[in-house]
């Protein structure tokens, strides 16, 4: 599930859900990225993965800042950063407006 909010206003503006492996495999294959320094730039969503309907990981992220475009998650109890390249913000950016995703 990820939830895309409107950070100034601190409201959820659109959710999407999907149980397609391939769409969650593309996902997790753009979070598992190079490791980065912790940014403090706000966040523009927030992604939930549910493995037999429990909760297994939270993963935050910024999309709309080319300077500060990372998601950042729990790992081991240690918080993480890992940039977010422009394929992954592309294809965010089309689950956002309800566009056909590609894999």
């Amino acid at each position: 599930m990820i939830h895309f909010k409107d950070e100034q206003a601190g409201i959820i503006t659109k959710t999407v859900q999907t149980t397609e492996s391939k769409a969650i495999s593309r996902m997790i294959e753009f979070i598992d990225a190079k490791e980065i320094v912790q940014l403090k730039c706000g966040y523009d969503g927030k992604m939930f993965f549910y493995h037999k309907g429990q909760k297994i990981q939270e993963v935050d992220f910024k999309m709309k800042d080319d300077s500060c475009n990372h998601f950042a998650f729990f790992l081991n109890e240690k918080l993480v950063s890992t940039k977010m390249n422009s394929e992954a913000v592309d294809f965010l950016d089309a689950l956002e407006k309800g566009l056909p995703t590609y894999y």
